[in-house]
């Protein structure tokens, strides 16, 4: 079937791999390091030597998408005579998205006859990566660039991504919390319930003892938030932790057992903040809950 517009995000989006090159998704490279020495997007390494790589304690730093970046991949497309729906990381977490809208405005001054939208996903991860889906599902179905934009404008907040990481003191060098509340929250066990709040950021939503108990908050979460019955499927994501994704799937299935479960690694560049052994599912389902931001300090946890 074909279609008069194409649909790019990045690299911060995630689906099981392959299925954005099957479905002719271009995601446009957002530059990392590891031990100051630039990744080279045509040599990636794989997963696993990417998280041995942390494990050992090699440092990554991550860029944002490039505004010369986006305008390479609009162009190409623009010359085929089409339109361009370009799903983009939150700017809750990167200044993405304003680069990608620069390059947008600029090339539309060029090509007056085409259009870019540019979303805004407020989502990272399995949540982007699902929007991502459902708009090549609704281009399917013979919807138009605008509809496709206008209901994942509408959806964005029910687009969810809960997870934990292994070590909270890659929390405290993100700034996602202060190296005091790392500190006790490691003696003590701690492991926060992050979740995306309405801004696209990061937040705790809850506090929880140990990984066991942390799995068990993240699928009574999924229960609470999911609508099965709008899920084709649900994203389990892990940080080279296959293992522990299965446990984390086995426990939302005991719950919701008809509900298909799909895996895949968190990217390079969410993976580099989150660490090696985070864990997440992402979902679409009721409004993500608006007032979360737990400060681990104050030690009331989830028994």
């Amino acid at each position: 079937m074909s279609h008069n517009f194409v649909i790019t995000t990045d690299m911060t989006s995630d689906m099981p791999e392959g299925f954005f090159a099957e479905h002719g998704v271009d995601v446009a490279f957002m530059p990392f390091a590891i031990d100051g020495t630039d990744v080279d997007s045509r040599n990636l390494p794989t997963y696993h030597e990417f998280y041995d790589k942390l494990r050992a304690g090699a440092i990554p730093n991550t860029s944002q998408t490039s505004a010369y970046e986006a305008l390479q991949i609009f162009e190409n497309h623009f010359r085929d005579g089409k339109d361009v729906l370009h799903i983009s990381f939150s700017s809750g977490m990167s200044g993405s998205y304003e680069n990608v809208l620069n390059a947008a405005r600029e090339l539309m001054r060029k090509y007056r006859d085409r259009r870019i939208l540019v979303l805004d996903s407020l989502s990272g991860c399995g949540g982007e990566g699902l929007m991502v889906y459902y708009a090549l599902k609704m281009r399917e179905e013979g919807k138009s660039l605008e509809e496709v934009f206008e209901w994942l404008e509408a959806n964005r907040m029910n687009f969810h991504h809960f997870f934990i990481v292994e070590d909270l003191g890659t929390l405290y060098r993100g700034g996602r919390l202060s190296k005091l509340e790392a500190t006790v929250g490691t003696i003590l066990g701690i492991k926060p319930l992050l979740e995306l709040n309405h801004y696209g950021k990061i937040m705790p939503l809850l506090k929880v003892m140990g990984k066991k108990k942390a799995l068990s908050a993240i699928a009574e979460q999924v229960v609470k938030y999911c609508k099965p019955e709008k899920n084709d499927f649900i994203l389990v994501e892990h940080g080279d932790d296959l293992e522990g994704a299965k446990v984390l799937a086995q426990k939302i299935k005991e719950s919701l057992p008809d509900i298909e479960i799909r895996f895949c690694n968190v990217n390079y560049l969410v993976g580099s903040h989150a660490g090696p052994g985070a864990l997440a599912v992402f979902f679409f389902g009721a409004e993500r809950p608006r007032f979360i931001n737990v400060p681990i300090g104050n030690l009331k946890t989830q028994k």
